[in-house]
């Protein structure tokens, strides 16, 4: 009886070894699988990667020179609009000469009409 123990010990080992040998093969496969997969990606990448650098470069290239021309046109702007405000006030002195000047020219034209009469 001890020996028919022994021997099914020997053979539930040499089973589970075989099961394990099984699962260790399907493993590899699947591993082997996933480390091609991962090296065709790798080499992707590593084509990729330097168009993507020059995509951005030439992306910061075009911001910054949309950030000049704002900064430049925002300048620009600030400075019409100070000019605007002092052309207003120009504008106002100007309109009130020109008024000054009508009121002092009809008073003449006035007094000359009252002394021909």
């Amino acid at each position: 009886m001890l020996n028919f123990l022994w021997f099914a010990l020997g053979l539930g080992a040499l089973l589970v070894a075989l099961c394990l040998c099984t699962v260790l093969l399907r493993l590899h496969r699947t591993l082997s699988a996933l480390e091609q997969t991962l090296m065709t990606a790798d080499e992707s990448l590593r084509e990729i990667v330097p168009e993507v650098q020059g995509s951005l470069g030439n992306v910061n290239n075009l911001t910054a020179g949309v950030n000049l021309a704002l900064r430049s046109a925002g300048s620009g702007a600030s400075r019409v609009g100070a000019n605007v405000g002092d052309a207003a006030g120009e504008a106002g002195r100007d309109a009130r000469a020109a008024a000054h000047g009508v009121a002092v020219g009809f008073r003449a034209f006035w007094r000359g009409v009252v002394k021909k009469r």
